[in-house]
């Protein structure tokens, strides 16, 4: 099983092509969930705004994500005044400041194999960056190569307290530190 699942992965390298690549900001995005300490909580998006991987040797050896924070979506609350009231407050200060911070970025430093049987093929390491802050953070991904372009997709788990968004967790509106990523990153060379 171990040899099958190592030439899986070797074999989705070999199909990545050297090069810069691209990302598609129209077709890439990174869902979010923030849940509550009592339960629920809210389901959304981000838009990448641009970004490039560099592929050498078959292998991702660097590359640079961006996101745009003011473009920030809830999908979880059908009310409009409601949902505009949510995303508003994520975008004040004690949360992610966008005024002062549209951006988000995540710099990778380093990329390798490792299948994990969950269907994911790498471990990417690197650096996000949020509020002006900088925190090394690796997780796993499954990569996918084929005639110039990859597709990568993930699930990211980041405590938000680490990033000064310190929005307090009182009451029913007790907000976990924890905030759920999931990729879906295309890009072509």
């Amino acid at each position: 099983m171990t040899i099958a699942l190592m030439a899986l992965t070797t074999a989705a390298f070999a199909q990545l092509k050297d090069g810069k690549y691209i990302v598609d900001y129209k077709t890439s995005k990174v869902d979010w969930r923030g849940e509550n300490l009592v339960g629920g909580g809210h389901d959304g998006f981000v838009k990448v705004s641009s970004g490039n991987v560099v592929v050498t040797r078959g292998n991702i050896a660097s590359g640079k994500i961006k996101i745009n924070m003011n473009d920030m979506t809830c999908t979880d609350i059908t009310d409009a005044g409601t949902n505009s009231k949510l995303i508003n407050h994520l975008k004040a200060e004690d949360f992610f400041y966008t005024e002062k911070y549209p951006d988000a970025t995540y710099e990778i430093t380093n990329c390798s194999a490792k299948a994990d049987g969950k269907g994911n093929t790498h471990v990417v390491k690197g650096k996000m960056t949020i509020k002006g802050i900088s925190k090394e953070l690796e997780f796993p991904v499954k990569i996918e190569g084929r005639d110039g372009d990859m597709k990568v997709a993930g699930d990211i788990v980041f405590d938000r307290s680490l990033f000064d968004i310190k929005y307090p967790s009182i009451g029913n509106y007790a907000a976990k530190n924890e905030i759920k990523l999931k990729l879906n990153i295309s890009s072509k060379i």
